[in-house]
C-alpha cells in the first residue's frame, strides 16, 4: 500500500448470515446484507501524510499572522477612534474584531482536523467549527447592534466634533496594512488555484493499489483507503482569509473618503455616523448565510450541493441496484458529506462491486467522502 497517497481509511464491514454463496432457497425470508463501517470508521483511522502536514502548518503560520496584525491594527483603532471621537472608526474596529474572530475559528478548525476520532465522539470533532461560527454571529451582531444604536442616538443629540484628519491617518494606517496583508496572502492564494483542480474527494492513480481484503470466519472485510480532502480545507481557509482582507480593504477606503471630507468639511459629520450605520448593516449582512449554513447543518439538512432526488436517480440506474430506500445525507461540517442508504439488489450481482459502484458515483458525482450502505436481496 503506497501510504503517501492515502489519506482517509475506511473498513467497510459485510456481514452475512453463513460461509457459503449469497444465494437463498425460494420460500426463504429475504436476508439483510449489511454494509457498515467499524467504529469510528473513516474519522478514526487517518493514514500520516507528510504533504498535509507542511500545509496544515503553512496555513497555520499565515493564519497567526493575520491574527497578529490584525489585533495591533483594531487596538490602534480602538485608541484612534475614541480620540477623534469617530464613530466610523470604531466601526471599523469592531469589524476587525470580527474578522480576528473568524481567523481563530479557522485556526480552531485546521488543529481539529488532525484529530482523530473516539468511540464517543464517532463523527469526530469538526462540529467544533459550526459551534465557534455561531458564538462568533453573536458577538458581530453584539458589537453591530451596540454600534447602531451608538450612531442614532448622536444623530438625536447632534455631536459637535470628528476629528477629521486623525480619523483619515488612521484609516489610511489600516488601508496600508491591508494591502500588505493581501500581496503577502496573494501568492499563497494565486498557488492554490493553479494546484489544486480535482474534487478533494476523486481518487487516485493509486486507488487499487489501496485495497486489501482478507476473511476471517464467516465475515469479509474489505479495507478501502479514500483521500479526505483536508488540503482543500486549508486552502478554504485561506481563500476565506483574502476575502476577508478585500473587504476591510474596501472598508477602509470608504472610512478615508469619510474621514478626508471631514477633515475639509469639519460641520459634515452626518457622513461620520452613515458610515457607520452603512457598515454596521453590511456587517450584519454578511452573517446571514453563515447563519443559514449553522442552521442546516445543526437540522442535519441536506447539502445545498446535494440534490437528493438527483442522488438517488443515480444510484437506481447503477448495474445491479433495484431499489434505493431510508436515504439519507447531511453535513458532519460545511462541506463534510455524509449518507446512508439502503439498497435492494438481485442475487445475481456481487455485493462488493456494487458497493464499490456507489462509492466511486457518490464520491465524484456529489463528493460525498464517507458512505454506509446496507444491502437488501432480492
Amino acid at each position: 500500500m503506497e501510504h503517501g497517497n492515502v489519506q482517509l481509511t475506511e473498513l467497510q464491514h459485510v456481514k452475512r448470515d453463513a460461509p457459503g454463496d449469497f444465494e437463498e432457497a425460494p420460500n426463504e425470508t429475504p436476508r439483510k446484507l449489511q454494509f457498515s463501517c467499524n467504529s469510528t470508521c473513516s474519522f478514526l483511522k487517518q493514514e500520516y501524510n507528510k504533504s498535509d502536514a507542511s500545509k496544515r502548518s503553512k496555513t497555520t503560520v499565515k493564519l497567526c499572522g493575520l491574527i497578529i496584525f490584525y489585533t495591533i491594527v483594531m487596538v490602534i483603532e480602538i485608541v484612534g477612534g475614541l480620540r477623534a471621537n469617530s464613530l466610523a472608526i470604531l466601526t471599523d474596529a469592531a469589524h476587525l474584531l470580527s474578522d480576528i474572530a473568524g481567523f481563530c475559528i479557522s485556526l480552531f478548525t485546521v488543529w481539529v482536523s488532525g484529530w482523530e476520532a473516539t468511540p464517543l465522539q464517532s463523527f469526530g470533532f469538526n462540529r467544533l467549527e459550526v459551534i465557534g461560527a455561531l458564538l462568533s454571529v453573536q458577538l458581530i451582531w453584539l458589537i453591530s447592534g451596540t454600534l447602531i444604536y451608538e450612531a442614532v442616538n448622536r444623530l438625536i443629540t447632534r455631536v459637535t466634533k470628528v476629528d477629521g484628519k486623525l480619523m483619515f491617518a488612521i484609516a489610511a494606517f489600516g488601508f496600508l496594512v491591508n494591502i500588505l496583508l493581501v500581496l503577502w496572502l496573494g501568492h499563497d492564494h494565486s498557488h492554490h488555484h493553479h494546484h489544486h483542480p480535482h474534487h478533494a474527494c476523486k481518487g487516485n492513480d493509486h486507488d487499487h493499489e489501496a485495497e486489501e481484503s482478507c476473511r476471517e470466519g464467516d465475515e469479509s472485510m474489505k479495507l478501502v483507503s479514500t483521500p479526505h480532502g483536508k488540503t482543500e480545507m486549508l486552502n478554504i481557509n485561506i481563500q476565506g482569509a483574502y476575502l476577508h482582507l478585500i473587504t476591510d480593504l474596501i472598508q477602509s477606503v470608504g472610512v478615508m473618503i469619510a474621514g478626508c471630507i471631514i477633515w475639509l468639511k469639519p460641520k459634515w459629520l452626518v457622513i461620520d455616523l452613515v458610515c457607520t450605520l452603512i457598515f454596521s448593516i453590511i456587517a450584519l449582512g454578511t452573517t446571514l448565510p453563515m447563519l443559514r449554513d449553522i442552521f442546516y447543518i445543526l437540522m442535519e439538512r441536506a447539502p445545498s450541493a446535494v440534490d437528493p432526488v438527483s442522488l438517488e436517480n443515480g444510484l437506481k440506474l447503477i448495474r445491479g441496484v433495484r431499489d434505493v430506500h431510508d436515504l439519507h445525507v447531511w453535513d458532519i461540517t460545511v462541506g463534510k458529506h455524509v449518507l446512508a442508504c439502503h439498497v435492494v439488489t438481485g442475487s445475481e450481482v456481487d455485493p462488493n462491486e456494487i458497493l464499490q459502484e456507489i462509492r466511486e458515483y457518490c464520491e465524484q458525482s456529489f463528493r460525498i467522502c464517507h458512505v454506509t450502505i446496507q444491502i437488501e436481496r432480492e
